[in-house]
C-alpha cells in the first residue's frame, strides 16, 4: 500500500495537462506548500479572504489517520518517526518542519537501532519501541545490513523488523521502483488492462529501448527526442535530442546499442509558462505543479492545492 503519492504535472500551450513523473518513493515537498501557506496568508491575508482558499489542515488529518490505519497489531497510540538523512539533506527544512506539525520524533539513523525483532529509537530515558517510520531515507540507503553497506542512514536490520510487521514504512521500501520512467512506456496499457479506461491526465509519449521496434524508433528519432536513462543510481541523465550534435547523437547511439534496457525516449512536449515575480517584474517562467495524495480508506485523498516550482531563469 503507497501511502502517500505525489505527481509533478505541467501544463501545454492547449491548457491540457501532463504528467511528467510518479513520485512513490518517499514524496517530498508537501511540508513547504504547508510552510508557504501559512508565511502568504500573514503576508497577504485579503488574497486568502478574497478567493475563499481552502485550508490544508484536513489534508494532514487525513494523513495522519493514514498512519494510524498501518500501525503494527492495530496500536491506539503509536509512536511515529520521521527519518531524516540529517541536517545536509537539502530538503531538511522540510523534514524538521512537518515533524513539528505533525507532532512526530524527528531522527536519524543512528538514532535508532533495531533489537530483539523490534525498531527502538534512544532517549535520555533509554530505549522506546517505534511503531511507525515515515522516511525520507531512500530504499536502498536504509539498512545497511542487507542494502548498500556504505550507508551511514539507515538502520542496520531494519528489513528483518519489517518481514516480521513488528514495524511500519511509508512508503514501503521497495516503492521506488514505480518512479522508473521506463514504467511509463507501458502506462496507458496498464490503465486498460486493470480498470478498463484512459487516464485522466496524459502521460509524455515514452518509447522503452527495451524492445527492438521502440530502441529503432528511439535512434531514428533522436533528434525530436527526450533521452532518459532509467538507472537513477548514475544521475537523471536527461539529454534533449534537438541540443545535440553530430557527434553526440552517434555517442548516445552507441550507449542506447550497448545497453539499450537502461534508456527511453520521450516526446519533447512544448509547455506553456506562468507569470513570475522578479525584482522588478513579471517573467514568464516554466512550472511544474507536485500534487499529493495520502491513502484514506477505500481511496486517495487530494491536497487542496500543492507545490509549485518555477525555473529559476527565463527559457
Amino acid at each position: 500500500q503507497l501511502i502517500l503519492y505525489a505527481a509533478d504535472l505541467s501544463r501545454g500551450p492547449d491548457g491540457k495537462v501532463w504528467v511528467l513523473k510518479d513520485r512513490t518513493q518517499a514524496p517530498s515537498g508537501m511540508g513547504y506548500a504547508l510552510e508557504n501557506r501559512s508565511a502568504l496568508s500573514r503576508v497577504l491575508p485579503e488574497l486568502f479572504r478574497e478567493h475563499k482558499t481552502t485550508k490544508l489542515g484536513g489534508f494532514f488529518n487525513s494523513m495522519m489517520q493514514a498512519f494510524l490505519e498501518i500501525a503494527p497489531q492495530g496500536k491506539e497510540q503509536p509512536r511515529i518517526v520521521l527519518l531524516t538523512p540529517g541536517p545536509r539533506n537539502e530538503t531538511y527544512f522540510e523534514h524538521a518542519f512537518l515533524a513539528s506539525y505533525m507532532g512526530f520524533t524527528l531522527a536519524q539513523g543512528d538514532d535508532l537501532v533495531a533489537r530483539d525483532g523490534f525498531v527502538w529509537i534512544k532517549t535520555v530515558e533509554g530505549l522506546e519501541k517505534v511503531d511507525i517510520i515515515l522516511r525520507r531515507v531512500d530504499d536502498s540507503y536504509c539498512d545497511p545490513l542487507e542494502l548498500r553497506e556504505d550507508s551511514h542512514l539507515g538502520i542496520p536490520g531494519l528489513l528483518e523488523v519489517i518481514r516480521k510487521g513488528n514495524v511500519a514504512i511509508a512508503n514501503p521500501l521497495g516503492s521506488s521502483i514505480l518512479e522508473n520512467t521506463g514504467l511509463m512506456a507501458f502506462m496507458h496499457n496498464i490503465f486498460k488492462f486493470f480498470l478498463n479506461e484512459d487516464p485522466v491526465f496524459k502521460m509524455v509519449a515514452t518509447w522503452w529501448c527495451g524492445q527492438k521496434k521502440e530502441m529503432d524508433y528511439v535512434i531514428q528519432n533522436i533528434g525530436q527526442l527526450v533521452v532518459k536513462k532509467i538507472d537513477r543510481t548514475a544521475g537523471s541523465g536527461t539529454v534533449i535530442g534537438s541540443q545535440l550534435s553530430k557527434a553526440q547523437k552517434e555517442q548516445l547511439i552507441r550507449r542506447i546499442k550497448t545497453e539499450p534496457y537502461l534508456y527511453v525516449g520521450q516526446e519533447e512536449v512544448g509547455f506553456s509558462t506562468s507569470p513570475v515575480f522578479t525584482k522588478e517584474k513579471l517573467d514568464p517562467r516554466y512550472t511544474v505543479l507536485r500534487t499529493f495524495l495520502v491513502a484514506s480508506k477505500g481511496g486517495y485523498e487530494i491536497m487542496p492545492g500543492g507545490l509549485t516550482r518555477c525555473s529559476p531563469e527565463k527559457g
